[in-house]
């Protein structure tokens, strides 16, 4: 790796030698690993899991985004033929927000 190339390696990232890296065409902090498959959410309504967050989000791929979409329009689809509305509903929300960053990285 040269010296001017923004991209620490991961052992520079693991060692801390080139302090924090932030990606130029994002603008967006990167540590070493992605964010976990389902993250805890707590709410009104109690605790449930969650693969949408922010964080989640921006740590994934757009193929991996693309994936996802795939998966939860085929729940939405699944949900709303065993007439579950508000699981349909939830995955909707879910849904748009990865629509939302697969359109914000376009």
């Amino acid at each position: 790796m040269s010296d001017d190339d923004p991209r620490p390696s991961a052992r520079d990232l693991v060692r801390k030698r080139r302090g924090v890296y932030t990606a130029p065409e994002t603008g967006r902090h990167h540590h070493l690993g992605g964010a976990p498959q389902q993250m805890p959410l707590h709410d009104d309504t109690g605790a449930r899991y969650t693969e949408t967050t922010v964080v989640q989000l921006a740590s994934r791929t757009v193929p991996q985004l693309q994936a996802q979409r795939e998966q939860l329009a085929e729940a939405m689809t699944q949900a709303s033929a065993a007439l579950d509305f508000e699981r349909a509903a939830a995955v909707r929300d879910d849904l748009a927000r990865v629509d939302a960053e697969l359109a914000r990285r376009a």
